[in-house]
């Protein structure tokens, strides 16, 4: 009986050690695996953290897009209507030079027609003139005929003198009886001659165009001087022969008087017609400064037709500008295209990977329904789990990282398209107003050839005229110089007329340069409107991405809440273990308190089953408690499968009974193998220790036993306390 109770304490020791070292192995690999599932669950939350991170992210910067769009948009309009008040402006100082333009046109027809008039009046005058020259050498020929006729009366006085003096020195010798008596007459007659031949000489020295008249006069005056010598020696007669003289004497000093007379009118009208000429003259001088003020507007038209011919080479500049311009969007559009393509195959990739990740979710549903319905097999599950939920993670994070990228490229691309098609609108607008000025400078080009054209016809008309009438005249040297000054004026108006046409040309050449600017503008905007149509079905395509990535961040979230229920478990299931321990070291210590000599060694043999049988209750209750938790934690989730059956706790602790039985039978029979149980209970109470050391750690940090497991463990003391009610009557009666 001995040997037979000896070999039952021997063999209940080694299975006692073995189910020891079993629950202990399973208790670090359920450890091991809470370790893990917390650090996935420590990893899945972080990422889950970061995915949503993310997204926030992604949806502050597509407000800060939209945003960034409504100021953009509001910009445009700003400029748009500042580009209206501009083109406005313009418009009205085109129109206000243009005013001014037409006034200054006028006042050039103006100032022409009155230089017309000038001339014609000019050209009066000078007939004026002409005829005034003519009268004029029409008196100076009179009084030259005058004059002649002066010394012809002079010549025949002479002749009558010699008769004269004939008669005198006929009559010398009646004079010489009389010559004291009338000599005091004829001395007081002598210096009367004298005064009157002084006179005369002075006054026929007054008159210059009659040079010879006055020194044959002043020869008749030397005769006379002679005569009156003679008559000095003339005695008889001489009172009657000096009245006959005297008369004579005073009709020729009335004819003097009348050719002075007739030279003085003559040198008066010479003087008028001096003075007309210098007239003439002046007026010519303002006609000549009055043409030269007009080649001065004519310089000035030139000048402006140059300034509009810099206008035309600077707006066919900015037209070129433009069209390059045109050809750099017309590139940027084709590299939209191309960015657009990519995208779209990034996005094929993208749902081809979503796919993946679909499948990779079903996999994924696959193994948590098999964690749900194997929880034997919890390690396999949770490796699985872990690949899974890696796999998913990594998937979401592509998916969320290629979603960001392409909104991103969608958001760049659609606001380089709205530049394009802000673009677009402002060369449309530039092209208008430069059509607009176009047809504007091409109407007053027109206008000016027109009226430059009517101008020249009319000059031409007036310059025949004017040399019909100077040629009917005979005023060559003004007329020639009149019509080499027209002829200047018309050589100019040529090259104004050439130049306008020049411009129109060119103006006609830009109007077709717009046009066709105009085409390529349309088409860029077609283009555009087909990226813009492109970039919509992209932003509907990263909608549904964002719809699959909330329905996967979803399914994240229900494994990772899963998990947190398998972590509940297992720390119910260490609560209960601890509640086994805590109710065996009760039990132990009231038995130990009733047989402390007896039985010392039981309470060290007591937790030898009781450490393989905790960690069983543990793995049982972990079964037990967990569906409940999980359907709690769930909530509106999916409902958890239902749980496994409970634990075989009467069937552990009947195994603990006979176990004490056995080291009861085995203590009373063979006091001799007590050292050799004792080590084995020291090799067992270290492996306890540490066995409730964590379960009172995981009490401490909050996770204790439910109140249905405190309402079991009345329950589960009563089959205890049987138990050792039948240790204590195998005591008692002992065979």
């Amino acid at each position: 009986m001995q040997k037979q109770a000896r070999a039952a304490k021997g063999g209940g020791g080694a299975v006692a050690a073995a189910a020891s070292a079993e629950a202990e192995e399973e208790l670090k690999k359920v450890k091991e695996l809470l370790v893990e599932a917390q650090s996935e669950k420590a990893r899945t939350m972080e990422e889950l953290k970061e995915a949503k991170r993310s997204a926030a992210e992604a949806s502050g910067k597509l407000e800060e897009a939209i945003v960034a769009q409504k100021r953009a948009q509001e910009s445009s309009e700003i400029e748009k209507f500042r580009a209206d008040e501009l083109e406005q402006a313009a418009i009205e100082a085109a129109q206000k030079r243009e005013d001014e333009w037409q006034r200054e046109l006028e006042g050039a027809h103006n100032q022409h027609a009155i230089d017309v008039s000038a001339l014609l009046t000019i050209t009066q005058e000078l007939q004026r003139v002409k005829q005034e020259l003519a009268m004029t050498t029409e008196a100076k020929n009179a009084a030259l005929s005058h004059a002649d006729d002066a010394m012809k009366i002079a010549e025949i006085n002479a002749e009558k003198v010699g008769i004269l003096s004939s008669e005198v020195g006929h009559l010398k010798g009646l004079l010489e009886s009389k010559a004291e008596e009338k000599a005091g007459e004829t001395a007081e007659l002598v210096r009367r001659l004298n005064s009157e031949v002084e006179s005369l000489k002075s006054e026929l020295a007054g008159a210059r165009s009659a040079g010879e008249q006055a020194a044959e006069m002043a020869a008749q005056v030397e005769a006379l001087k002679i005569e009156v010598a003679d008559a000095k020696r003339a005695e008889s007669d001489a009172g009657t022969m000096m009245d006959e003289w005297k008369r004579k004497a005073e009709l020729l000093e009335a004819r003097v008087e009348e050719a002075i007379q007739s030279e003085r009118a003559a040198m008066e009208s010479v003087g008028s017609a001096m003075k007309k000429l210098e007239e003439s003259n002046v007026s010519l001088q303002d006609a000549e400064s009055e043409i030269s003020s007009l080649k001065g507007k004519v310089e000035a038209l030139e000048s402006e037709i140059a300034r509009k011919k810099e206008e035309l080479d600077e707006s066919r500049h900015r037209l070129e500008m433009s069209q390059q311009e045109v050809q750099e969007m017309e590139r940027s559009i084709e590299l939209l295209r191309s960015e657009i393509r990519s995208s779209e195959e990034e996005k094929r990739e993208a749902a081809e990977e979503a796919k993946r990740a679909a499948a990779a979710m079903e996999s994924l549903a696959e193994d948590r329904s098999a964690i749900v319905e194997e929880l034997e097999a919890s390690r396999d599950e949770g490796e699985k789990n872990k690949r899974a939920m890696e796999g998913l993670a990594s998937a979401l994070h592509e998916v969320s990282t290629e979603a960001r990228e392409s909104q991103e490229r969608i958001l760049i691309k659609q606001a380089e398209v709205e530049e394009a098609h802000a673009e677009v609108e402002r060369l449309k607008m530039a092209l208008k107003t430069k059509d607009e000025s176009y047809e504007i400078l091409l109407n007053e080009a027109k206008e000016e050839i027109s009226t430059l054209r009517s101008a020249l016809e009319k000059s031409e008309q007036e310059v025949e005229g004017l040399r019909s009438a100077l040629e009917e005249k005979e005023l060559d040297p003004p007329a020639g110089r009149s019509e080499e000054e027209f002829r200047v004026l018309k050589e100019e108006m040529s090259e104004l007329i050439v130049k306008l046409q020049g411009a129109e040309a060119s103006a006609k050449a830009a109007k077709e340069e717009g046009d066709e600017l105009l085409n390529r503008l349309r088409k860029a905007e077609a283009d555009a409107g087909s990226a813009n149509e492109s970039v919509e079905a992209a932003k509907a395509e990263n909608l549904q991405l964002k719809d699959r990535l909330l329905d996967k961040e979803n399914e994240l979230q229900s494994i990772s809440q899963e998990n947190d229920d398998l972590r509940a478990r297992e720390a119910v299931a260490l609560g209960k273990i601890q509640g086994l321990s805590a109710l065996l070291a009760e039990a132990t210590s009231k038995k130990a308190g009733r047989d402390n000599e007896e039985y010392d060694i039981l309470p060290k043999a007591a937790e030898i089953p009781e450490d393989g049988a905790a960690g069983r209750a543990a793995e049982k209750a972990e079964l037990e408690e967990s569906p409940g938790q999980q359907r709690e934690a769930n909530g509106s989730h999916k409902p958890s499968p239902s749980p496994p059956p409970p634990p075989r706790g009467n069937e552990l602790v009947d195994e603990e009974a006979n176990t004490w039985d056995n080291c009861h039978v085995d203590k009373d029979s063979s006091p001799q193998e007590e050292p050799e149980s004792e080590v084995l209970d020291d090799g067992a109470q270290p492996r306890v220790d540490h066995v409730n050391g964590g379960s009172s750690v995981d009490a401490e940090n909050g996770v204790g036993s439910s109140p249905t497991k405190q309402q079991q463990d009345p329950k589960k003391k009563k089959p205890l306390l049987r138990k050792f009610g039948n240790l204590l009557k195998k005591k008692s009666n002992p065979k």
